[in-house]
């Protein structure tokens, strides 16, 4: 299993045990925790996330725009955590991006920032997820190091078997040459 996918499984694992009720997801309602009515916002955020996970990458790169369009045209608590998500869980996804999204203060325009539900659930995810791939960056690095010293290696090693038998060649001529006295 991916991380992504790990994470994914984490996070829908989480939604589900937090939802209650059945309805249709309602986009306005959606991570908003103060909503009224039967669905509850978790409700509300967990269909949204399930929808994500079904749409195709055109369907997604059109969710990407609308999302970036409405946080460009609104910068409010709302907008804010549904592109976090959608960077989070969306395989065109940046995580580094919803990290961004969430990790912010509270205040007027962030509304309760990272003390949101939502950002407290996803950051630390994200945040071992960013430590994951550091490690797996700094070890692919180290790999290549090594792969580059192996071959380095391999090419004295060849060159010095070609030296032996340069070598092993001259001995069998000297042995094959007939003495003269």
């Amino acid at each position: 299993m991916s991380k992504l996918s790990f994470y994914s499984f984490v996070l829908c694992l989480a939604l589900v045990s937090m939802t209650s009720g059945c309805a249709a997801a309602n986009p306005a309602r959606l991570l908003h925790p103060a909503t009224q009515g039967s669905v509850s916002w978790e409700t509300e955020t967990f269909r949204y996330t399930a929808r994500l996970r079904a749409m195709s990458v055109a369907e997604l790169s059109a969710e990407s725009e609308a999302l970036q369009k409405a946080y460009a045209n609104r910068r409010n608590e709302d907008n804010r955590l549904r592109l976090a998500l959608f960077h989070a869980i969306s395989p065109l996804g940046d995580r580094s991006r919803a990290l961004n999204l969430l990790d912010v203060p509270p205040g007027d325009t962030n509304g309760r920032g990272r003390n949101h539900p939502l950002a407290q659930l996803l950051l630390p995810l994200l945040q071992e997820n960013r430590h994951l791939d550091d490690a797996l960056s700094a070890s692919q690095a180290k790999l290549r190091d090594e792969q580059k010293r192996s071959e380095t290696l391999q090419q004295a090693n060849e060159q010095m078997r070609q030296k032996l038998e340069a070598i092993r060649d001259i001995e069998v001529k000297m042995l094959d040459r007939p003495t003269t006295k």
